[in-house]
């Protein structure tokens, strides 16, 4: 068989694949979809559900207690507010502020959100759109596998996406697919699912996908950004992330940098999805309808206010491990706080960012939005059509690699040159763990691998240890912005009966395919490079700082700031045990 015969052979493959994924979702619950045993879980009697449709371990109480009556009954009150507010819309803005940080009621939520997204001035634009695109995406979106596997896992502890093949699925497909070609330059990442999961809980199919690219394009949010290759926007909020919490959580940032957790290991799902997940849905919702209000800086104002919420648990830990099991896990299941506290300290948050200049990160490059005309469809090249892996990294790819690798340098010298040394234990290799390699290349919210990926296209980062057996240059610098990308071997491949070479496709969530990126050879340069040095007393007079204000904590309700003309004059002279300018010691 020729090459242009194997080729033509591959992509016939690939579009029958696509055509057989589609025509279940196009069948649905009709009962002659064949659905695989394991695909859909079982109802046991035992399970709960809560008023957002997830299914909970325990049983609901069989009698509500008063303040839960009390609650629903200010529920319905604030239902009829929000129900005459919405027929004048737009309301004043100290009016929709106010009610929006009290929190959108879930029976007006739909409308509410469709107002803060423009959404019914999207569709009027743009009528037809939606149907061409997905039609067109049935015929040649090449991300159709990977949708399918990520829709499979999405929230299936919620009724609405509990069956497979049930009409939410099916709506969730649609949306993905048909926004892989109405942005062909983005197509589709992991985490995407996950956002667009959450609209079309309380949106219409189309809606979901117009509000889908409003967050995603809007100047607003810029979640293109997160997604596109390269990932600009998270690394751009991760380090200003650092710089907040360097400026006004000093013990906690060289806590984190003592034990080596770096934000990427707990941040990422955080900025990616916006708190689902990682938080209370109910909290997380909370948090939406704040972040669909004021855009993005929401996210970094919240980062920060969980740490603070948690500063003292998170201080008692040295275990890095420990540290990010209790940000990933421990807090979605009990976050310690009612939702109204955690809001109400995320507002006195912002408002403090705010005063200190922080609340907004430097301003976003162009590549963080859309360059080609959304809509315009653009058909993919033959590497794709048929999933075949790249064989060398892109430029943007080398720089994600290298910009990971230095945030661990930088760690590693801040540690030695600000931390004093008890133990070696935090000059060891725990810092690259597995656990903290997977969760620093996953980039994404679910097992599967993403389609922009770290480790994705056949290559290794080696430093000078190993530069002989590939013949380099030994006497290279050991830095780690010296690194050589070197081309590892392809996996072995399996012969077909028709003589065709098996290929996976690029995006596939087999574990065993991937091509991973060997950060903890990368680093182990840096590993050794273990020094035991003691802190210098600071000096007494920044002991004797002035605080301007002190911290109260009382049941996660926290008293009034007291203020200072001089509060802010001593930022980078504060003790690290005064943090005289932080949040630790406003009185949020």
């Amino acid at each position: 068989m020729t090459d242009g015969e194997q080729r033509e052979a591959l992509v016939r493959r690939a579009e029958d694949e696509r055509e057989e994924i589609v025509k279940r979702y196009e069948l649905g619950l009709d009962p002659t979809n064949i659905v695989d045993p394991w695909e859909n879980p079982t109802f046991e009697i035992y399970h709960i559900t809560d008023k957002y449709g997830f299914m909970h371990d325990s049983r609901l109480p069989t009698t509500r207690n008063s303040q839960e009556m009390q609650l629903t009954k200010i529920e319905l009150e604030r239902d009829k507010k929000w129900m005459k507010m919405l027929a004048k819309w737009p309301p004043p803005q100290d009016k929709l502020h106010t009610r929006v940080y009290k929190g959108i009621p879930k029976a007006v939520r739909w409308p509410a959100w469709k107002k803060l997204l423009n959404v019914d001035q999207s569709i009027a634009n743009n009528v037809g759109v939606y149907p061409r695109m997905l039609q067109l995406a049935k015929k040649y979106s090449t991300e159709t596998r990977q949708i399918d596997a990520d829709v499979n896992r999405q929230f299936r502890d919620n009724l609405a996406y509990r069956e497979r093949y049930s009409i939410k699925q099916c709506s969730l497909f649609n949306v993905l697919n048909a926004y892989s070609i109405y942005n062909s330059e983005l197509g589709y990442c992991q985490g995407m699912a996950c956002v667009a999961g959450v609209l079309l809980l309380f949106m219409q199919e189309e809606e979901a996908f117009w509000a889908l690219n409003t967050l995603m394009t809007d100047q607003k949010y810029g979640m293109h950004g997160l997604f596109i290759e390269g990932f600009p926007k998270l690394t751009r909020f991760i380090d200003h992330h650092d710089r907040i919490l360097s400026k006004i959580m000093r013990k906690l940032h060289k806590h984190f940098t003592k034990h080596n957790v770096d934000a990427l290991l707990y941040a990422i799902k955080w900025f990616f999805v916006v708190f689902v997940e990682r938080v209370p849905f109910s909290l997380s919702l909370r948090v939406w309808d704040i972040f669909l209000l004021d855009g993005d800086r929401v996210i970094l104002a919240m980062a920060i206010t969980i740490l603070y919420l948690h500063k003292d648990e998170l201080l008692r830990m040295k275990d890095m491990d420990a540290i990010i099991e209790y940000l990933q896990v421990k807090l979605h299941k009990n976050f310690g706080y009612s939702d109204d506290d955690a809001i109400h300290a995320l507002e006195r948050v912002m408002k403090k960012l705010k005063d200190l200049k922080l609340d907004a990160p430097p301003p976003a490059k162009s590549n963080e939005f859309p360059t080609r005309t959304l809509g315009d469809f653009v058909e993919a090249d033959m590497e794709k059509k048929i999933g075949r892996r790249r064989n060398d990294y892109t430029d943007t790819e080398k720089q994600v690699i290298t910009d990971v690798i230095s945030r661990q340098e930088q760690n590693a010298i801040d540690v030695q040159s600000t931390v004093s040394y008890e133990t070696s234990e935090c000059a060891t290799g725990d810092a690259y763990s597995m656990k903290t390699y997977q969760s620093i290349t996953s980039l994404a919210t679910s097992p599967a691998n993403s389609s922009y990926s770290l480790y994705s296209n056949g290559y290794v980062v080696t430093t000078v240890e190993n530069a002989h057996e590939h013949n380099h240059d030994p006497s290279r610098s050991q830095s780690i912005h010296n690194l050589t990308y070197l081309n590892s071997q392809p996996p072995q491949q399996h012969s077909l009966p028709n003589g065709l070479q098996h290929m996976r496709h690029s995006f596939s969530s087999d574990s065993d395919s991937r091509n991973r990126l060997d950060l903890d050879q990368a680093l182990e340069a840096l590993q050794k490079q273990q020094l035991y040095l003691h802190v210098k007393p600071p000096p007494a007079e920044h002991r004797e700082l002035d605080r301007s204000v002190s911290i109260v904590q009382n049941g996660g309700r926290h008293m009034d700031q007291q203020h200072n003309n001089g509060a802010y004059a001593n930022v980078a002279d504060a003790d690290d045990n005064d943090d005289a300018l932080s949040v630790e010691n406003t009185r949020l």
